[in-house]
């Protein structure tokens, strides 16, 4: 890869071979910095074909970030059936999805940072590898504690491919196409959102929940053999800060064990009483281990979570809008196929194709949203989307018992409009 490229002399290049003209040119400008970016580029462009080479680390990433939302939304259409096949509760089946979701979000930060120490593409790699195999334990799981367990693994899988798949285009790619390649990312992660809830109606329909987690193995081998084939490696990029740089280990266990107890409090607390003392026990512990993360992370040279990035107004109204939105989504995206199976009494594949109005309606609402963000205050177009989704939502609860679909229908319109301004 290497070979015939370039010559090394006190951080300066002397010699610089088979490099397009536009390339060369971006290099020329910060190639005494000996910026990581450039030097990784300019170790691939030896390659006889560049273009391919670049083609296939986007559609490495790109896969990446849709099977990490692919598998949050496919899996939800599929828990009635799992309830029902385990002969569980409700409370006792959405920890097939709170657990998933609470590894690949809390450790995001952690994942990151052993990417910039170990290098990118062999923590890409173990993302691929555990998410694979977490997937295949899910799909033989023979209890709910085993499904659980295996969606432990899958969610820490997830988190390492969310947190290295948007570090490796700026790092691997030049910069006169990093704008596309997030581009193609972005429309990957769009399309796993979509086609979730659709295709776990369909698998489950024809085939069994199994085949929901199963599918995801064939592609995750393919993507490990992409990533060992097209990614570079990356760790002799400036080795010296790798060297020094550290990553909480305290701070992720912190937040971890905080946020792990305040989400069994408030999914178990109707079960055993909001006052009983587990509850109260759960959010008690829950606040000293939430508390001493934030305490830490003031102290901690190397914070998972730079908590002066919240000093800024704009930045904390973003990301309460956003953790709101979710929210309701989230609980949307929960309730709305059990509502459906149990309430309407419609089979498996009906309601994924019902809940399919939502994904149609919200890929036709992003452009759309897009083009009208350019003449609107973008503030002022997501705090409308929110007015309108949570309207929408209030105007729903009124409307279970309506007969038919039709109250269904228009929920899922409005819902997917009011979300797709959001996002958009």
């Amino acid at each position: 890869m290497r070979h015939g490229l370039l010559t090394l002399h006190s951080r300066h290049i002397t010699t610089l071979h088979n490099v397009t003209p536009p390339v060369r040119a971006a290099s020329n400008k910060c190639i005494d910095k000996m910026a990581p970016f450039h030097l990784e580029w300019l170790r691939m462009s030896s390659q006889p074909d560049r273009t391919a080479a670049f083609r296939w680390i986007v559609i490495t990433v790109a896969f990446g970030a849709f099977m990490s939302k692919l598998d949050s939304y496919i899996v939800n259409i599929s828990l009635p059936t799992i309830a029902s096949r385990f002969n569980v509760t409700t409370a006792e089946v959405s920890w097939v999805v709170l657990v998933y979701l609470l590894v690949s979000t809390s450790t995001l930060l952690l994942f990151g940072k052993l990417g910039d120490r170990f290098g990118l593409r062999k923590i890409f790699f173990l993302g691929y590898l555990l998410f694979t195999i977490g997937s295949l334990l899910c799909g033989l799981s023979l209890s709910m504690e085993m499904l659980i367990a295996s969606r432990f693994v899958q969610g820490a899988g997830c988190a390492m491919l969310v947190a290295i798949a948007f570090a490796i285009i700026p790092k691997f790619l030049p910069h006169e196409i990093t704008g596309w390649a997030f581009g193609i990312a972005a429309t990957g992660a769009a399309l796993g959102i979509a086609i979730g809830a659709p295709v776990g109606g369909i698998i489950t329909g024809f085939l069994s929940w199994r085949w929901v987690f199963l599918v995801n193995v064939p592609f995750g081998i393919f993507a490990m053999y992409a990533v060992n084939r097209y990614i570079p490696d990356g760790r002799e990029t400036n080795s010296e800060n790798l060297k020094k740089a550290g990553f909480d280990i305290l701070g992720a266990a912190l937040s971890f064990i905080g946020l792990a107890l305040l989400i069994y409090g408030l999914n178990t607390g109707r079960e055993f009483g909001w006052t009983s003392p587990r509850i109260a026990g759960c959010f008690a512990l829950s606040v000293i281990f939430l508390g001493a993360f934030f305490l830490r992370e003031i102290k901690c040279k190397e914070p998972l979570l730079d908590l002066r990035l919240f000093k800024s107004f704009h930045f904390s109204a973003a990301v309460a809008s956003t953790l709101f939105a979710y929210m309701l989504l989230a609980g949307n995206s929960f309730l709305l196929p059990f509502y459906l199976e149990k309430g309407k009494g419609l089979p498996t594949v009906t309601v994924g194709l019902v809940i399919m109005i939502y994904s149609v309606i919200y890929m036709a609402a992003g452009p759309f949203a897009g083009r009208i963000s350019d003449k609107v205050r973008p503030n002022l177009l997501c705090a409308f989307a929110m007015l309108s989704a949570a309207l929408c939502s209030f105007v729903f609860a009124f409307s279970l018992a309506a007969p038919g679909l039709l109250a269904v229908v228009i929920f899922l319109i409005w819902i997917a409009l009011s979300f797709g301004f959001f996002i958009s």
